[in-house]
């Protein structure tokens, strides 16, 4: 066997990816599409492929900006299972990516499944304990550092924000209740969801504005977005807002950036956390409260939801 790598945009191995994917949801597909139609702002995506006699039967996709990386779409065909592929494909891509210097990887499998024990044979390990959820850090003694680096601004929602912000939801550090319009709460991917997130903004579905929250180690250290509340619709709209705590000192920042439009906002946010105070100064008011409702930080804390008019 053989392992190509394939970059984006190459359109010689495009079949092959696509054939070897077509179970994948439609949003996976528009992703594969546009990555191979031309560049996704500076998102490098690469495609790791396993070919025998001539026929791809094997792929890891990772999509990557500044040594950031998220590790997926893992498949071999099913003839040619259990004879080491995946094993083989992941030697090489972990090869490939620390000769480039990449810093971190994150991924999403089954705990302890024999994929996960792959993974852990090349360096990867669970967020937490008992997660599926996983990650490499080539350098794990500057982890810390790097989240704590000096803030370089905000921006808006781009392709190459992709791998930062999973790194971001995954994290063990913050709020429980992360961003509710996608329900993320808790340490959790957001790796196919993300495709699903731009596909929605750039099509101007739901009213998505979104901002990032960036520090100089090229790292997201926090996530604010107002876009039309799942339940209510055009009706309303939900206020999300997640920063590390190493960052929380610029979530008046990040507030600031986006634009609360003229209908009712909803917005989510367990006691302690620092949205509150910044919902309280722009004008939202307490509605209810559910006690205990979520685990945060090692404890239970009341989450509220808030109004502004």
């Amino acid at each position: 066997m053989q392992c190509l790598l394939v970059e984006e945009p190459e359109e010689s191995w495009a079949a092959d990816v696509q054939r070897l994917l077509v179970h994948k949801r439609d949003h996976v597909h528009w992703h594969i599409a546009r990555s191979i139609a031309g560049p996704l702002d500076a998102l490098e995506t690469r495609f790791y492929l396993g070919v025998v006699d001539g026929e791809a039967v094997g792929n890891i996709m990772t999509v990557e900006h500044g040594g950031i990386g998220i590790l997926g779409h893992v498949f071999t065909t099913p003839e040619q299972r259990r004879k080491g592929i995946a094993s083989c494909i992941t030697a090489a891509l972990m090869e490939d990516f620390r000769a480039r210097g990449g810093r971190a990887l994150t991924l999403g499998t089954g705990f302890e499944t024999p994929p996960y024990w792959i993974y852990h044979r090349f360096g990867f390990r669970s967020v937490g304990t008992g997660s599926g959820r996983m990650w490499y850090w080539a350098r794990p003694e500057r982890t810390e550092e790097l989240w704590r680096a000096a803030l370089s601004g905000v921006a808006p929602l781009r392709w190459e924000h992709w791998p930062l912000l999973n790194l971001l939801c995954v994290q063990p550090h913050g709020d429980h209740l992360r961003h509710a319009a996608r329900r993320i709460w808790g340490q959790r991917n957001f790796e196919g969801e993300f495709v699903a997130y731009k596909r929605d903004q750039e099509a101007g579905k739901r009213n998505v504005e979104v901002r990032m929250l960036e520090n100089e180690a090229g790292l997201v250290v926090g996530w604010a977005s107002i876009e039309d509340d799942p339940i209510w619709r055009e009706a309303a709209a939900l206020l999300d807002l997640f920063v590390h705590p190493a960052a929380a000192h610029a979530a008046a920042e990040l507030f600031a950036a986006l634009t609360l439009p003229a209908r009712p906002v909803f917005a989510y946010a367990e006691r302690g956390s620092p949205k509150v105070d910044l919902l309280h100064a722009h004008g939202f008011t307490p509605q209810s409260s559910w006690p205990d409702w979520v685990m945060s930080m090692g404890q239970k804390r009341d989450v509220q939801c808030w109004l502004r008019r």
